[in-house]
């Protein structure tokens, strides 16, 4: 009787005893409770979850191995307290007279650790393997936790 019953409510609710639990929608937390409303200010209000990537610098050649260069790249991130980030790079060499640019088959990531607070300005130092000739660039991505793009930019290099 009892697997009758039950065999019975799975056709009711459309699914089999085998289905898998759906996958979380995110793991991005909201930072303002529901009934919060934002101010009428006639101004758009900004994303609760948000990272903003504010600088992108050369430090020079890693000390430890002058094949690679130190980038530092620094993130403003809002929302995300108590979670990661994923900070992903790849180098190219920019194209000139009308053609595309070209990957240099360099990338790699970082991530940011635990973020503390809310609001935080977040930097991480990261070795970038050279690419073979001068003048590539590096193009910086940052993730949030669920997998969503918050930002992108290019960086200099030497």
């Amino acid at each position: 009787m009892v697997s009758v019953v039950t065999g019975l409510i799975y056709q009711v609710h459309g699914c089999s005893p085998d289905t898998p639990d759906p996958a979380p929608a995110s793991t991005v937390t909201e930072t303002m409770p529901a009934e919060t409303s934002a101010p009428d200010d006639g101004v758009p209000s900004s994303p609760r979850v948000s990272a903003d990537i504010t600088r992108i610098l050369n430090r020079g050649r890693n000390t430890g191995n002058p094949a690679y260069s130190d980038i530092e790249v620094d993130v403003a991130i809002r929302g995300l307290r108590g979670q990661e980030c994923l900070i992903k790079w790849s180098s190219y060499y920019p194209g000139s007279n009308g053609r595309s640019d070209t990957n240099t088959g360099l990338s790699g990531q970082i991530s940011t650790g635990l973020i503390a607070r809310d609001n935080e300005s977040h930097w991480n130092v990261f070795a970038v393997r050279n690419a073979q000739y001068s003048g590539w660039l590096v193009h910086i991505f940052v993730y949030a936790p669920d997998g969503e793009l918050l930002d992108q930019d290019d960086g200099p290099t030497r």
